[in-house]
């Protein structure tokens, strides 16, 4: 008679066998080179976010009004966490398991409630480490500008985002374990979004993720309400983890296999694999009706047939792909904005997020790189074919980039961006659709030719081939750091001379594009 625990010690044998199997081949070298190289980033981004704080300590009274109105935006932050995971739970998410975990743990005759528990404390305990060390830092960061005591700041942020991280992934595993489907799982993603963001607005504290949030702020000022927050963190998790085991195994194979080729992508840095991969582990599919048809041009037509055809890709885009370029444009506007308060360092964030909101502008083209022999086919130069796409992504770049401006009004007054809009938002949109349609052309890097140069600098072209493309973004947001910090001063004659070197670096890339051909035919 087998006793009733006797398939769960075999599991936890097995497991065991294979963690020792794996660090069996990690050499110690390896695992220490990677610890150096997370140390060292970490160290890195630490001093120079420091190092862009303002110098003056905030006054006791300047304290209270920040704690009241940074609560709701932490709060509105832990809210699009949350429904990332209430997204990724409506997929399947969030646990990424092997596929031989799939195929021989799932299937086996042991509770499945068992065999998951296992992978998901591991991924709410790794979360709230990270979030911990994430809060940690920024309470640091925080407790050099408040009049606080740095001890309490560092321990209210390392709680805080400790909790935000499990209470995304208990989300994402509450609702994969019931398999709730797509449409609840964004109206309540929405829902609570929109609750958040009226928070902001009406600068009040009635959302449980604001609640949460305010914690973070409890040596300046305690709001009990955070104690009902942290309640529900610590048990929609609990929830999720108890309820782990009604994971549908078709989602979980399927996650695995594309995990498991998104892995592979990234290690080659090959960026259009990545993004099509991503695409695919979203379920994120064109629209089989356009959102407005266009009908076939005569033969007389003087609309170019180019334009045409990137019109009719980006009417298929589904709904999803376009909030996510509009939250995009948004954020970068918010950087925008905090860039011109006085924190440069922003400006990194804004140009990475106007730069992925232009990959999807650029999809026109990926269509191209991806169909090699069609492109290869059409009665005209490869390089110029691909230059035609770049009027169309230039306008939807410069719809964005509206959008952007009209976000920057909550950080920035209106005549500031009334000045400086005009002046920058051509040479900054021109610049991200040419480094996403750039990024986008070179396709997956030749690994065989790279070999040739050697290790050393076959690094350094390959790090190239990931960095420069965003670095044109944020290259022709720089002259805005020109415009001076005060309203009435804004020096925009200035910042429109600095962008010509903006168009000199877009006109070189705009160049290397005309010399692209397709790769395989």
């Amino acid at each position: 008679m087998i006793a009733a625990e006797a398939p769960e010690v075999a599991l936890h044998d097995l497991r065991r066998a294979r963690r020792h199997n794996r660090l069996a081949h990690v050499h110690w070298i390896d695992a220490l080179y990677r610890v150096y190289v997370v140390g060292f980033v970490g160290v890195l981004a630490v001093a120079f976010g420091a190092g862009q704080l303002p110098g003056e300590q905030l006054t006791e009274r300047e304290a209270v009004d920040f704690a009241a109105s940074a609560a709701g935006w932490l709060g509105l932050v832990i809210a699009v966490a949350v429904a990332i995971g209430l997204r990724s739970g409506a997929r399947g998410g969030p646990l990424v398991l092997e596929a031989p975990v799939v195929v021989h743990e799932l299937n086996a005759p042991v509770d499945r409630a068992a065999v998951l528990r296992g992978p998901a404390v591991k991924q709410l305990r790794f979360l709230a480490f990270a979030g911990a060390v994430i809060g940690a830092i920024a309470g640091q960061l925080a407790a050099q500008q408040l009049p606080v005591n740095m001890a309490g700041a560092i321990v209210g942020g390392a709680v805080v985002f400790a909790l935000a991280g499990v209470l995304a992934s208990g989300t994402a595993m509450t609702l994969s374990g019931r398999r709730v489907g797509w449409y609840p799982a964004n109206a309540v993603a929405v829902a609570l979004i929109a609750w958040s963001a009226l928070d902001v607005v009406l600068e009040v504290q009635t959302s449980p993720l604001t609640w949460l949030a305010s914690g973070a702020f409890w040596v300046i000022t305690f709001t009990p309400l955070a104690i009902a927050g942290a309640a529900l963190a610590v048990a929609v998790p609990v929830i999720g983890v108890v309820g782990i085991g009604r994971v549908s195994t078709e989602a979980a194979l399927r996650r695995a296999g594309l995990v498991a080729q998104l892995r592979f992508a990234v290690t080659l840095q090959d960026v259009r694999t990545v993004v099509l991969l991503r695409r695919q582990l979203s379920q994120e599919k064109p629209r089989s009706r356009p959102w407005v048809r266009i009908g076939r041009a005569a033969t007389t037509s003087r609309v170019p047939t180019i334009w045409k055809r990137d019109w009719q890709s980006y009417l298929r885009f589904p709904l999803v792909r376009l909030v996510r370029m509009a939250v995009l444009a948004a954020i970068s506007g918010l950087a925008l904005g905090a860039a011109w308060r006085g924190a440069p360092a922003a400006l990194f964030v804004a140009g990475l997020a106007f730069f992925i909101a232009a990959y999807d502008a650029a999809e026109p083209v990926a269509q191209e790189v991806d169909h090699p022999s069609r492109w290869g086919s059409y009665p005209d130069d490869p390089g110029r074919l691909l230059t035609q796409h770049v009027p169309a992504a230039f306008s939807v770049m410069v719809v964005l980039g509206l959008i952007a401006a009209a976000t920057s009004l909550v950080l920035t007054p209106a005549e500031v961006v009334v000045r400086l809009t005009p002046v920058l938002i051509i040479p900054v949109s021109f610049a991200a659709a040419i480094a996403a349609i750039l990024s986008t052309a070179q396709g997956a890097p030749n690994s065989s030719a790279l070999s040739g140069l050697g290790p050393d600098v076959m690094g350094w072209v390959m790090l190239a081939r990931v960095v420069i493309p965003p670095a044109i973004v944020v290259a022709a947001l720089l002259p805005l750091l020109a415009a001076g910090s005060d309203p009435a001063t804004v020096d925009a004659s200035r910042v429109a001379n600095l962008t010509t070197w903006t168009l000199l670096l877009v006109g070189a890339a705009f160049l290397f594009l005309r010399t692209r051909k397709p790769k395989h035919l």
